[in-house]
């Protein structure tokens, strides 16, 4: 009985190795795979009980419908989602705004982020590459310097060429409003200050009293409200307010030329003439703006 019992092992023992092998040979020709010399070993050192689990794990497998899987996505390789990181990442920073560029974490992010923005059109944004110019990275602060240059350089070249043609004909209506319109435009750019800025409303006012002798009625409402502003900035507080003045006789029935004069009366610390100013406006009639109707609230609840 003993010995049927040996036997009886011996022969499961056999039979778990034969299994074992067949299992090696079969699955290593079909796969090339070398796992399989793994599992051949657990079912060979582990009698039946291996043999049962990969059983019932493989019928499993039959039984069990399989989820999709985006076999795409499992092999891409660590270069590749680097690299779409990556593209993701230089995307977001292209589309920053300008005043986000200077906030950003990272200095070589930042880096990245300005030579972005500096392949657009920034000359309407000059007083934001100003800023980056006192940025604490020096590299950035480098870019926003070079790009200043390079506007600036346009800038200069082009009030050169027109200042030669204005040079020749002073009266010419056409280049005179050219000039205006650049320099107003450097002007409202934000970039400059000191002398600089100085030395373009000097330019300016000189130009808009040119046209005035020269071709009074092209003188705009806009042209106007930026010389009481210039001539103030250059000290000239009483031709501003003259100028200021003239633009009310000259359109009763705008915003604007109130403006003007609400601007040089507050700035001259004349209160009493602001006040008339502000109520002659307030029961004018005109059509306001948002801002002339917040400034009217604002001042006349004080």
């Amino acid at each position: 009985m003993n010995y049927n019992g040996n036997m009886v092992i011996y022969l499961v023992l056999a039979a778990n190795l034969m299994t074992a092998l067949a299992y090696v040979i079969i699955m290593y020709w079909k796969t090339k795979r070398n796992y399989v010399f793994i599992r051949g070993g657990i079912m060979a050192c582990c009698p039946v009980t291996a043999l049962c689990c990969y059983f019932f794990s493989y019928i499993q497998d039959l039984v069990v419908s399989e989820k999709e899987v985006d076999y795409m996505n499992l092999s891409m390789d660590k270069t590749r989602k680097q690299f779409e990181q990556a593209v993701d990442k230089e995307t977001e920073m292209k589309m920053l705004p300008l005043e986000e560029v200077l906030t950003v974490s990272t200095t070589r992010d930042r880096r990245e982020a300005m030579i972005n923005l500096l392949k657009t059109d920034v000359s309407d944004r000059l007083s934001l590459i100003r800023k980056a110019v006192e940025n604490e990275d020096p590299e950035t602060a480098h870019y926003a310097a070079s790009a200043l240059t390079d506007i600036f350089g346009r800038f200069t070249a082009e009030v050169n060429k027109l200042q030669g043609a204005y040079d020749k004909d002073r009266a010419n209506r056409e280049i005179n409003e050219e000039y205006i319109d650049v320099v107003m435009r450097i002007l409202g750019s934000g970039a400059l200050f000191g002398v600089e800025e100085l030395s373009y409303l000097y330019i300016y006012t000189g130009l808009v009293e040119n046209l005035m002798g020269y071709h009074p009625g092209a003188v705009t409402s806009e042209h106007m409200a930026m010389m009481v502003k210039a001539l103030y900035r250059e000290g000239k507080s009483a031709e501003a307010e003259k100028w200021a003045e003239m633009s009310l006789e000259k359109w009763p029935d705008e915003e604007q030329p109130y403006m003007n004069i609400l601007y040089i009366k507050y700035y001259l610390g004349k209160e009493e003439d602001f006040y008339k100013c502000l109520k002659e406006l307030a029961d004018s009639g005109i059509a306001l703006s948002r801002k002339g109707l917040d400034i009217i609230r604002f001042w006349l609840k004080r």
